[in-house]
């Protein structure tokens, strides 16, 4: 077990305590809550990692690690970022997607771009949530001011892997 895992499994138990301490009606509440979101979350789980393994049988492993692999390089950057603006879904499905690329071979750069595009530029969002709700000025103004940050993450994260190879072990 890794730290983040510890951390995971005794977060609630650390916060439940304290929310059963304070006597109110709080453990109740954030237990309800909880099982709220635990029924919500779990079936849209369950289709997205089906969705992504779908993806991943319909896109030959090896069209991925031509395109997306180490071998690629700043290429596996450009198209990751790509894929990042342009995939219209939540953290679920996409977490699943970078999950199923990594695993059927993209580099980590290319991922990192993925992610980094589709946190910053998903399609979705700035269509039914942006540009109407602060105008097609300020979107433009936020655009320009993170455009290069997913391509910069994926090639950071390939010089780094680069340094990292100078010194073993």
């Amino acid at each position: 077990m890794n730290t983040v895992m510890i951390i995971i499994y005794t977060l609630p138990v650390v916060l439940g305590i304290y929310a059963w301490s304070r006597g109110d009606d709080s453990f109740r509440k954030g237990l309800s809550r909880g099982f709220e979101q635990f029924i919500i979350i779990i079936p849209r789980m369950i289709c997205a990692l089906i969705a992504a393994e779908f993806m991943a049988m319909l896109i030959p492993a090896e069209v991925i690690s031509q395109f997306l692999g180490d071998e690629a390089g700043l290429i596996a950057v450009l198209i990751g970022s790509l894929m990042g603006m342009i995939v219209p879904s939540g953290p679920v499905i996409s977490f699943s997607i970078a999950a199923t690329m990594y695993n059927a071979g993209a580099s980590v750069p290319a991922v990192i771009a993925f992610l980094t595009a589709w946190s910053i530029f998903s399609a979705h969002r700035i269509l039914i949530y942006e540009i109407p709700l602060v105008g097609m000025s300020f979107f433009r103004i936020r655009v320009l001011s993170v455009l290069a940050l997913p391509i910069l993450a994926g090639t950071f994260t390939l010089l780094s892997i680069k340094i990292a190879s100078l010194f073993p072990g």
